[in-house]
């Protein structure tokens, strides 16, 4: 899917990582069960993922901040092949 945070969302998702309790069931709610790696410090990227990402989760129901997405356009997945955080 090519999706990735802005970078203050990725500081959201930094902040919830470290309560494994809650991230772990986040995982097992909204990634089939399957426990979502995260791998930072990767290239980031201006390719237009950051906003696309925003638009897919405001798409599926979700309430989209856009201002917390609009920041950083350059951002890409944190790990090669890896589609989110």
């Amino acid at each position: 899917l090519g999706l990735a945070p802005s970078k203050l969302v990725d500081i959201g998702v930094h902040t919830i990582i470290l309560d494994t309790v809650a991230y772990a069931e986040l995982c097992e709610r909204f990634n089939g069960g399957s426990f979502l790696h995260h791998v930072p410090a990767v290239e980031m990227k201006n390719d237009g993922s950051v906003m696309r990402t925003a638009h897919i989760v405001a798409a599926d129901g979700w309430d989209v901040d856009l201002p917390l997405w609009a920041d950083a356009a350059p951002c890409g997945p944190c790990h090669p092949g890896n589609d989110s955080h």
